[in-house]
C-alpha cells in the first residue's frame, strides 16, 4: 500500500521545544499494534527560540552631504546643528543575542499559503503548549516558510499586524526554506526580531551642558506617522497606515562627563544629554517627526530661547529592529570685531557668506583680541631687551605694584601700561613707543600697521583707536568668560586654570587666524607677554602649558635665576588686544 508522506509538528510538555516529525512508511513493522493501521513513526525535530535586541544607535547621514548644508537653527549666542554632515557612515550593528521567553505563535506557510499553527510558551529552555490547541501542526513533507510571532502581533486574515504602541515590544522571527523530511535531528531556529524601531535625540556639545533639556516630539503634520503596521507573508513585505501620533515628551538630563577634560578642553563634542528611547514602526520618516519646544537653559553665555527643530532628518528611514540616534549640536556663535568698527558673527564675515572683514574676536567688555600675533604672527618678541648679559635690570622699567599679587587679577589697565607715560615705573617712558627696549610693548601697540600692510584698512570707530599689549586681569577675564574658565589651584602666588581653550583657537581658525604656536618647550601656546608686573622684580605672564590644556599666570622672578625662561628676557608671543569702543 502506498501513502501519502506527512510530518506533524508537535510540542511535548517539559521538553526543550522539541516537535516530533511524523512519516507514513511501507515500512513492514509500521504498524500500530490491535487494528493492523499504519503507525506513523516519530522524528525528533527541534525548535530554538533567541531573542535578537535592538542594534547599537546608528547616526543618520545625509544623502549627499558633499552638497547638502547642515540644518542650522540661530539661537543668538549658539547655534544648533543637526544631524552634521562629517558624522561616519552608519555601521550596520547586530543586537545581542539572548533567550527568548514568552508565548508565541508559530505558522507554517508554502508558497505563501498558510498551511498549519500551533501556540504555546517558553520559558527557561521549555516549551508549553496551550491547552486550547493540539500542539501539533500536521505537515506534507516539501519546503515551508516559518513565522514566529508574540502576542503583540495580531492575525489579520493572512497578514500580521502591529500598531504603534506595541512597536518596542513585538517581535517575529524567520525560518525561510526550511525542507521538512524524514532526516533525523532537524532543527528549525528563531531568531526572534522587533518588528518596530528606536529612536533618541542627543544634544552634544563641547563643553559641559548644566541644565536639564525639555523638548517634545511629534509629527510634522497631521497623519504622517504609521501608527499600524502589516507583514504580508505571501509578499513578505510591510504595508504601512499613517495615523495621528500622540505627541511625546523627550527630555533629557545635564551632562555628566568631567568637565574640561572629557571633551580635550573643548577640541571634541563629548558632553551628551540624551533623551530615552521613542519607539515607531517601520517606514517611518525621519523628516516628518520634529521636535518642538527646546528649553535648554543657558549653555553658553546667555539663556538660550526655547526653539524648535522643524525637522529631525531628511534622509532617514526606519527599518526593523534598528535603534537610531539623532545629534543636535550645540555650537557657540562668537563674536567677531569687523573692520569697519561693527561687530557680527560667523556669518556675517567674508569666510562665512558676508561682507565683513573680521580683524578680532570679541573677549568682552568692549575689547577683542587680535586673531594673529604681533610681528607675523610667528615670531617672540622680548618684554624687555637686555641690557647687558642675561641680567636685563629691569628693576628701572616697573609700571606699576600691587599690594597683594592676586590685586593684578582685578587690574585692566593694559592699555595705560602699553601706551601712557604713568604706566611706567619711570612715569616718562611710552613702552609702545620704544621698539629697541620694550619690543614686545612695541609691536603690541602697532599692531594697526600689520593690518594696514595686509591691505585691511579699519573705519567707523576704529579710527584712531590703537592696539595694545593686554593686562593679566583682561586675560583672565577672556578665560573665565569667553571659554568658561575656572580656577583649579592657586601655588607661588599664582592661579592655575581649566577651561574650554579650544574653542577660542576654533574661533580664531575658523576665520583665518592662528591660535597655538609652537615656540617654547612648553609645546603649542596661545598667549604669552602680559603687560603686567607685580612688586619690585616679578613679571606676570599668563602661558598656556600644552595645546587644549589648562593655562596659567606665572608670577616670575628675575632674582631666580634657574627660571630664567619666565623672566622677561624671555621671548614669547605676543598677542594684542584692542577696546573697540568705550
Amino acid at each position: 500500500m502506498t501513502m501519502k508522506r506527512n510530518t506533524i509538528l508537535s510540542a511535548i510538555t517539559g521538553a526543550t521545544l522539541l516537535l516530533f516529525v511524523a512519516a507514513c512508511s511501507n515500512s513492514d513493522d509500521n504498524t500500530n499494534g490491535n487494528n493492523n493501521e499504519p503507525k506513523e513513526p516519530t522524528q525528533t525535530v527541534q525548535f530554538s527560540f533567541t531573542d535578537e535586541d535592538f542594534g547599537e544607535d546608528e547616526t543618520p547621514t545625509r544623502a549627499g552631504t558633499a552638497e547638502a548644508k547642515p540644518q542650522i537653527v540661530d539661537l543668538g549666542d549658539c547655534e544648533a546643528e543637526i544631524s552634521v554632515e562629517s558624522e561616519p557612515a552608519v555601521k550596520k550593528t547586530r543586537g545581542a543575542q539572548t533567550p527568548a521567553n514568552g508565548h508565541y505563535t508559530i505558522r507554517a506557510y508554502q508558497g505563501g499559503t498558510l498551511k498549519g499553527e500551533m501556540s504555546g510558551t517558553f520559558s527557561g529552555g521549555t516549551f508549553t503548549p496551550d491547552v486550547a490547541n493540539k500542539g501539533s501542526i500536521k505537515l506534507a513533507h516539501g519546503t515551508y516558510d516559518f513565522i514566529a510571532f508574540n502576542d503583540d502581533i495580531i492575525p489579520s486574515g493572512n497578514d500580521l499586524t502591529v500598531a504603534k504602541d506595541k512597536a518596542g515590544t513585538a517581535m517575529i522571527g524567520f525560518a525561510n526554506a526550511e525542507h521538512i523530511n524524514q532526516n533525523p535531528n532537524q532543527t528549525i531556529n528563531f531568531t526572534m526580531k522587533h518588528v518596530g524601531a528606536r529612536l533618541r535625540t542627543q544634544f552634544v556639545c563641547q563643553k559641559h551642558i548644566p541644565e536639564n533639556i525639555t523638548a517634545t516630539l511629534e509629527q510634522t503634520a497631521a497623519n504622517v506617522i504609521p501608527t499600524s503596521i502589516a507583514y504580508n507573508p505571501a509578499t513578505k513585505t510591510y504595508t504601512a497606515t499613517n495615523g495621528a501620533m500622540t505627541a511625546e515628551a523627550s527630555n533629557s538630563p545635564a551632562s555628566t562627563e568631567t568637565k574640561y577634560t572629557a571633551s580635550f578642553y573643548g577640541k571634541f563634542y563629548s558632553y551628551t544629554s540624551t533623551s530615552d528611547y521613542h519607539y515607531f514602526l517601520p517606514t517611518t520618516e525621519g523628516s516628518k517627526l520634529k521636535l518642538t519646544g527646546i528649553s535648554a537653559g543657558t549653555v553658553f553665555w546667555k539663556p538660550i530661547p526655547t526653539f524648535n527643530v522643524a525637522s529631525l532628518n531628511a534622509s532617514l528611514q526606519m527599518q526593523s529592529n534598528k535603534s537610531y540616534v539623532v545629534k543636535i549640536k550645540l555650537k557657540p556663535s562668537f563674536t567677531y570685531l569687523m573692520s569697519d568698527g561693527t561687530t557680527g558673527f560667523f556669518k556675517d564675515t567674508t569666510l562665512g557668506g558676508g561682507t565683513k572683514t573680521p580683524i578680532g574676536l570679541v573677549i568682552g567688555n568692549n575689547r577683542a583680541i587680535a586673531l594673529n600675533c604681533a610681528d607675523g604672527n610667528n615670531k617672540s618678541l622680548l618684554w624687555l631687551a637686555p641690557s647687558g648679559g642675561w641680567w636685563h635690570g629691569h628693576n628701572n622699567s616697573k609700571v606699576i605694584k600691587f599690594t597683594e599679587i592676586l590685586d593684578a587679577y582685578n587690574d585692566m589697565d593694559g592699555y595705560k601700561y602699553t601706551w601712557e607715560a604713568s604706566g611706567s615705573y619711570d612715569n616718562t617712558t611710552i613702552k609702545a613707543n620704544e621698539k629697541d627696549k620694550y619690543p614686545a610693548f612695541y609691536y603690541a601697540g602697532h599692531y594697526g600697521d600689520e593690518l594696514a600692510a595686509a591691505g585691511i584698512t579699519v573705519s567707523g570707530n576704529l579710527v584712531g583707536r590703537k592696539w595694545y599689549m593686554p593686562s593679566v586681569g583682561e586675560i583672565e577675564d577672556m578665560h573665565t568668560t569667553l571659554v568658561f574658565g575656572e580656577v583649579d589651584s592657586e601655588s607661588y602666588g599664582g592661579k592655575y586654570y581649566f577651561a574650554y581653550t579650544d574653542l577660542i583657537n576654533q574661533a580664531v581658525t575658523r576665520v583665518g587666524g592662528q591660535w597655538y604656536l609652537d615656540t617654547s618647550f612648553y609645546g603649542p601656546i596661545s598667549t604669552g607677554h602680559t603687560s603686567t608686573e607685580y612688586y619690585d622684580d616679578r613679571l606676570g605672564l599668563p602661558i598656556a602649558s600644552a595645546p587644549h590644556n589648562r593655562f596659567y599666570f606665572n608670577f616670575s622672578s628675575t632674582y631666580c635665576r634657574i627660571w630664567r625662561d619666565f623672566d622677561v628676557s624671555r621671548a614669547s608671543l605676543v598677542r594684542p588686544i584692542i577696546k573697540y569702543q568705550d
